[in-house]
C-alpha cells in the first residue's frame, strides 16, 4: 500500500482507503489495545474499542501527516485503550507514565510540561535501537518477548537495555534538576 496515495484518498472521503488501512493496521492497533486492556475487558470489548480507533481516524484524516499514520494509529489507540479504563475507573497494568503527572496548579503544570519535554529528549537520547525498545515497552505496552522477536533480539537483552536505559534517564533527568535527592526510588 502506497500511504500517501492511501492517505490522499482517505482525505477525500473514500471509504474504500479507510477499508485497506483497516485491513492492513487492525492487527497493529489491536496489539497496543489488547496490551493495556486484556486485563480489564473480554476480547469482545478489545474488538470494540479496535472499531473506535478507525472511528477516530476517519473523524480526524485530515489530520493525518503523509508518513506518520502507523504513528498516529498507535497513539489514537493508546489514547483510546487508557479512555476506556477511566471510564471504567480501573488502573492501568503498569504505572501511569511518568509523563503524565496530576499536579494542582499552573505552576506545577508548566513544571509538567518541561518534565514531559525532559523525558522525551531523554528517551530520544537513547539512540536507536534503545529507543525503540523504551517507547514499545512503556508507550505501546509491549512485552519484553515481543519486543525481542520484533527487532530480532535475544528477551535478555532486551530487559538489560531497559534496565540500562532507566539508568540512563534517570541520569539524564537528575542532570537536569528533576531528581529528588531525598527520595528513596
Amino acid at each position: 500500500m502506497n500511504e500517501k496515495r492511501i492517505l490522499k484518498a482517505l482525505r477525500r472521503g473514500d471509504s474504500a482507503a479507510l477499508e485497506q488501512i483497516i485491513d492492513q493496521y487492525t492487527p497493529y492497533v489491536f496489539a497496543i489495545i489488547s496490551n493495556i486492556l486484556s486485563h480489564a475487558l473480554p476480547r469482545e470489548d478489545l474488538e470494540e474499542v479496535v472499531s473506535d480507533v478507525f472511528c477516530s481516524l476517519w473523524y480526524s484524516r485530515a489530520q493525518v501527516e503523509t508518513g506518520k499514520l502507523k504513528a498516529y494509529l498507535a497513539a489514537i489507540a493508546r489514547n483510546a485503550a487508557k479512555s476506556r479504563l477511566r471510564r471504567l475507573k480501573l488502573t492501568e497494568p503498569l504505572e501511569d507514565d511518568l509523563l503524565e503527572l496530576s499536579l494542582p496548579g499552573p505552576e506545577e503544570g508548566v513544571l509538567a510540561l518541561e518534565l514531559k519535554a525532559a523525558c522525551r529528549e531523554a528517551v530520544d537520547s537513547l539512540g536507536q535501537p534503545d529507543s525503540e525498545i523504551f517507547l514499545r515497552r512503556y508507550f505501546l505496552y509491549q512485552k519484553t518477548g515481543d519486543i525481542a522477536q520484533a527487532l530480532g533480539m535475544n528477551a535478555a537483552t532486551v530487559r538489560s537495555r531497559l534496565s540500562r536505559g532507566r539508568e540512563k534517564l534517570k541520569e539524564h533527568l537528575e542532570e537536569r534538576g528533576y531528581g529528588d535527592a531525598n527520595s528513596d526510588q
